[in-house]
């Protein structure tokens, strides 16, 4: 994934390139001393909030830029300027939870469409860094999370381990489980564990499959996992035949119940599955409803083919492949068009693909052109104001970067305004945009009676 910060440069290089990242930077503290200095005079702008809060953002100063950007949304939660810089922040500061909850906000409220697209798919692509960094904060705390068991009714499917001459059947030890997962997650009274969330912990334990339960790793992951009950299985195959056996253990005693086993044909796969999840939830003491029975029933797709690239594209989802994930999932789509969760993994494996590209640079590049991408603008231009009524230096500041039709209202023969300076790139070659300035005066007088 792209980090954030590594943009921040490339940011202030887009509006200063002649001048390099050197007097970017420094522009962008001119930024913060006049927004400080605005923030003095009116701490009530929202708006300054905001913009100082942008300021600290490509200056690098996370923790600032935070408490700037949160101010404002307190102020106006509707702001999606000040909700999309601060996922930016976040993300920046590698908090991902914070990041999501930020651009999740921006979506609701923001109206630029091409950025809410991107975020969308950028969310798409920290899903999985999420789950990752939890999984390796829980880890940290395992030995306090050990003396709490899950509830009762939670479960974790761990990939089943697969054994025989066939190596191509080797990626249902994923897509097995995954339709363990989603049918046990048709049960009301179970609350099952999302696959990804479960194998990024595997592989931060960086436990190799075969130790199972025996090696005591379905007790430790029902800890880090908070979870009661794992289910972890193998699929032997022999021949054309595959023989299948699964239990659960709960976390909090060791104790295991009975397996659940069944033997099929290789054709038969989508049977025998059933028939273990049948028999785990038999084992577990859980009474089915007809509409819940019913569920379980339905299988996703009756190619094996189909399935068989559908796992492998699991595998390589967990590895945040994207692009080769989607390419599977396609494949399983084009051998079942009927193969739903194909389907949606394949959006799924996009989007994500496309959110590594996104990046702060790409997102405000977005913005250009919108009300919003003023609003950004504004908040690093390098355009000064001045007022000539005492105490309103912020409003100066924010009229002069942004210009209202209020800010031109007088009570007197007329008033005089700075408007931002006229962008200087768009002057003649022998312009100098660190030096030279320039200034509109507009006298506005009032009618006569």
């Amino acid at each position: 994934m792209h980090s954030m910060r590594m943009f921040k440069c490339a940011i202030l290089l887009s509006a200063f390139t002649a001048m390099g990242c050197t007097s970017a930077i420094s522009g962008s503290a001119d930024s913060i001393s006049r927004w400080e200095k605005a923030r003095a005079a009116d701490p009530k702008s929202e708006s300054v909030e905001r913009s100082l809060g942008i300021a600290y953002f490509k200056a690098n100063r996370d923790d600032d830029a935070r408490g700037a950007l949160q101010q404002a949304l307190a102020m106006d939660p509707n702001d999606g300027v000040a909700a999309l810089y601060l996922g930016l922040t976040d993300e920046a500061a590698n908090d991902i939870s914070g990041a999501r909850k930020a651009y999740e906000d921006y979506l609701r409220v923001g109206k630029t469409r091409s950025a809410k697209k991107q975020i969308q798919d950028r969310l798409a692509a920290l899903k999985l860094k999420e789950i990752q960094l939890a999984a390796k904060q829980a880890l940290s705390h395992e030995s306090e999370l050990a003396g709490t068991p899950g509830p009762e009714n939670t479960v974790a499917v761990m990939p089943f381990t697969f054994s025989g001459s066939d190596t191509s059947l080797k990626p249902l030890e994923r897509g097995f489980a995954e339709l363990v997962t989603t049918d046990l997650s048709h049960v009301s009274s179970l609350t099952v564990v999302e696959r990804m969330r479960l194998q990024a912990v595997l592989d931060e334990l960086m436990l190799q499959q075969h130790e199972g339960l025996a090696g005591g790793t379905g007790v430790r992951l029902g800890h880090i996992l908070q979870v009661r009950k794992i289910v972890a299985g193998s699929i032997q195959q022999q021949g054309n035949d595959l023989t299948t056996s699964a239990l659960t253990v709960d976390a909090s005693t060791s104790a295991t119940t009975p397996a659940a086993r069944d033997q099929q044909t290789v054709d038969n796969l989508f049977t025998m599955e059933k028939n273990i999840v049948l028999g785990l939830i038999s084992n577990m003491n859980v009474q089915l409803t007809t509409a819940e029975r019913n569920a379980i029933e339905q299988r996703p797709t009756r190619s094996l083919a189909a399935f068989l690239s559908y796992s492998r594209g699991l595998e390589l989802e967990d590895q945040g492949r994207f692009d080769e994930a989607g390419r599977l999932f396609d494949n399983a789509v084009r051998i079942d068009p009927t193969f739903g969760s194909a389907q949606v993994k394949s959006q799924e494996a996009k989007s994500a693909a496309t959110g590594t590209q996104v990046s702060a640079n790409t997102v405000e590049a977005s913005l250009r052109g919108s009300t919003e991408g003023a609003a950004v603008s504004a908040a690093t231009s390098t355009a000064t104001t001045t007022s000539t009524s005492a105490g309103g230096a912020a409003s100066s500041v924010a009229d002069g970067l942004n210009p209202s039709t209020a800010g031109g209202a007088t009570t007197g023969g007329g008033s005089t305004t700075t408007q931002p300076a006229k962008d200087p790139s768009s002057g003649t070659a022998g312009d100098n945009v660190s030096t030279k300035t320039a200034k509109v005066t507009i006298t506005v007088h009032q009618p006569h009676p």
